[in-house]
């Protein structure tokens, strides 16, 4: 019989409830459609590491859904009651903070009689040939192996990864010559300590010389994994001990930010990945996401159709630097440029010093999008302004440069300017005096209602297409660009926008937009509630009468 969910609504999608520890023991029955994050890594989040560390089995930095189903099998076989971890606390941690000073002792215990021979046995098979390849420098030697392999793999592609047709299937790696800058140092320790070791003086590598170097070093490698495990069997204890604390105090947590989404939507509690507070153009942003590079993140954030801000932050006292981006979903957009700079508060409470670096540029309130056709209306009219006096002043100032000219010419060229500004101001004027005279035949009412008429006409479009747009913001694309695999849709609504972004007070906005409001009422309401409505509408002229026919002229009297 499968388990019986419960859900509740956020973002705009149907998330499962956890709320008891059945429902946490029952998450390998849910369907993996269900689950918002298949994947995530496990840097740039402020979660606790080592619990991450735990669940990564696979040690290659990102969780998977099969390894938060281990993590919780784990506790199954440990017997642990899945209620517990929705009520661990003091307990726990004083238990935990026991372990980890147990851990912190077995380093210094005595090792057994046992443990003392497979040491020393294991030691004795690292002075062999075919581990100590490079004789006492092998350690060495492997380190520097490891600095240059993934260039170097990535030099010799692959043969199955090779095109059909290539210019050099057999090209060679030069050691000493032609290098980049970036990795020249590292290619140099590379050939003396390990190439010279392996195959002697080399200038150039082949391929097959590559795989030989590294197959040279695969022995001392196998050999350090293989390193006995001093009291392994009470070290065996006591992590198992540290993993089961660690589950029951952060397990809920994770599962809050991974199987649902319940503490970004929650008001009173931070998501995993918000990694503290931006404070910049009297905003508050609490949406803040570690960023590894700025270019590849900004290419997928854009997806979002939210407005993304990346800053770098720096600790001068400190010397340390670090990338963020912070979305902002409420509020005005037009004076975050780059450059703007900002204060960041981390989730340990420490300032940076904050600089915006790129502008991801969408709308991010009804409010900016009400006025934006009248504020490109004002650039407009400022911009063509700007461009009539500038051209003046120019022509102005050609002429000055050109050197006294005639009288005659002189007055001619003012006589003109007069004449030009004289039938500028009769078109305005004439303009004005067309738009009086169409006020002066409308009542208060048709004013009014003219008035509320164009304000819409202008506006209304602009505000219903960003209310749309505003309905597909996805936080989901910013997580993905910050290399979670986010498997549903991640929408949030206006009002929780507001919350994301928290704006300080404008009163005079306010105040406009309560003024524009019963300004609007109240004409809708004269309109349908004024007795003399119809009185305003001309009345029909009654055609004139027509004449009165003449009275025929009297007869002459007759000739006597």
């Amino acid at each position: 019989m499968s388990y019986s969910w419960k859900w509740f609504r956020a973002g705009r999608m149907q998330q499962v409830s956890l709320t008891c520890g059945a429902d946490i023991a029952a998450l390998a029955e849910l369907d993996r459609k269900q689950w918002i994050a298949l994947s995530m890594p496990t840097t740039g989040v402020r979660f606790d590491l080592r619990m991450l560390e735990l669940m990564d089995t696979d040690h290659d930095g990102r969780i998977r859904t099969p390894e938060v189903l281990a993590a919780i099998d784990f506790l199954k076989a440990k017997n642990v009651d899945f209620d517990s971890l929705f009520s661990a606390g003091e307990a726990e941690e004083k238990a935990l903070a026991d372990v980890t000073a147990k851990q912190a002792d077995l380093a210094a215990l005595e090792p057994s009689a046992d443990d003392k021979k497979a040491l020393a046995d294991w030691e004795a098979k690292g002075k062999t040939p075919e581990v100590a390849v490079a004789g006492d420098a092998t350690a060495d030697a492997d380190a520097a192996l490891a600095a240059v392999e993934p260039v170097i793999d990535a030099f010799f592609l692959p043969p199955e990864d090779m095109p059909l047709v290539t210019e050099d299937p057999d090209k060679e790696l030069p050691l000493k010559d032609h290098l980049n800058p970036k990795h020249l140092e590292a290619i140099l320790a590379f050939a003396e300590k390990c190439v010279k070791p392996v195959l002697g003086e080399e200038d150039m590598l082949s391929r097959l010389e590559w795989k030989k170097v590294k197959g040279a070093f695969a022995a001392y490698r196998a050999w350090v994994a293989a390193k006995p495990v001093m009291n392994a069997g009470k070290k065996g204890e006591l992590d198992d001990e540290e993993r089961v604390l660690r589950y029951k105090l952060h397990l809920v947590e994770f599962l809050e930010n991974y199987v649902n989404m319940k503490r970004l939507y929650d008001l009173e509690d931070l998501a995993i990945f918000q990694t503290g507070v931006l404070r910049i153009d009297a905003k508050e942003m609490n949406l803040c996401f570690h960023v590894d590079s700025e270019a590849a993140h900004s290419a997928l954030a854009e997806r979002s159709k939210c407005c993304v801000i990346y800053l770098k932050l720096s600790r001068p006292s400190e010397g340390a630097t670090r990338q963020i981006c912070a979305v902002v979903t409420a509020g005005a957009v037009a004076q975050l440029y780059v450059g703007r700079n900002g204060v960041f508060y981390d989730r340990d409470g420490k300032d940076w010093e904050a600089v915006v670096t790129k502008v991801v540029e969408a709308q991010v309130s009804l409010r900016e999008a009400f006025w934006a056709p009248w504020r490109k209306l004002g650039e407009g009219i400022a911009a063509t302004v700007k461009k009539f006096l500038g051209d003046k002043q120019a022509a102005a100032q050609k002429n000055i440069e050109a050197g006294a000219q005639s009288a005659q010419a002189g007055g001619a060229a003012m006589a003109s300017s007069v004449a030009a500004i004289g039938i500028g101001v009769g078109m305005v004027g004439a303009a004005a005096a067309s738009l009086m005279a169409a006020i002066s035949n409308m009542t208060a009412l048709q004013i009014a209602i003219s008035i509320v008429a164009l304000i819409l006409v202008v506006s209304l479009p602009s505000v219903i297409l960003t209310w749309f747009k505003l309905r597909q913001r996805d936080l989901g694309a910013i997580l993905n660009a910050s290399g979670w695999a986010i498997n549903r849709p991640m929408r949030f609504s206006i009002k929780r926008a507001r919350g994301f972004t928290i704006c300080a007070p404008c009163r005079l906005c306010r105040v406009l937009c309560w003024l524009f409001a019963i300004f609007v009422i109240a004409a809708v309401a004269l309109y349908f509630a004024c007795p003399c409505t119809k009185s305003c509408k001309p009345a029909a002229e009654n055609p004139a009468p027509a004449p009165a026919a003449e009275a025929p002229a009297p007869a002459p009297a007759p000739a006597n």
